[in-house]
């Protein structure tokens, strides 16, 4: 198990995963998702380490999908204003995902270098409501998109 301390991540990559290997169920677990002291594992989906958990962290998936791959993850969204897009609850909210899809993009730099293709797969988000029930599934970007906002800052 390989361990690194990135700004405001601790990064743990657990094996058969390796920094550039495999694509297939590559998994990203964050938990907790905002907040201080995260951890971000990188591993397979067949490392189920999180089921008995009682608040589900942040799980993102490379999945093959119509000839590509395209990074997935399913999210509870809490605000009571969804049909207000620009309200500034749901704006505020929508930066925290992007600034955890920023890290998590970062602390898997050595993947895009090595599979440089996967910088424009799609980054889909199913959003779901309390009643566990999907809300909609939203396009969050590119890796790509990700990776160059961190290298401007």
């Amino acid at each position: 198990m390989e361990k690194l301390q990135v700004n405001q991540l601790t990064v743990i990559i657990v094996p058969p995963a390796t920094n550039f290997a495999p694509v297939d169920g590559r998994q990203y677990i964050i938990d907790p998702l905002f907040g201080t002291n995260r951890v971000l594992t990188i591993g397979l989906s067949s490392n189920r380490c999180c089921e008995d958990k009682i608040e589900k962290p942040f799980i993102l998936e490379w999945m093959p999908k119509l000839g590509e791959y395209v990074l997935t993850g399913k999210l509870n969204y809490f605000e009571t204003t969804l049909r207000e897009k620009n309200s500034k609850p749901v704006q505020q909210w929508r930066n925290k995902i992007t600034q955890v899809l920023a890290l998590i993009i970062k602390s898997d730099y050595y993947l895009f270098q090595h599979v440089p293709w996967l910088l424009d797969a799609p980054i889909l988000l199913e959003l779901y409501n309390r009643q566990s029930q999907l809300i909609k599934i939203e396009n969050f970007g590119t890796p790509r998109k990700y990776m160059l906002e961190e290298k401007a800052e």
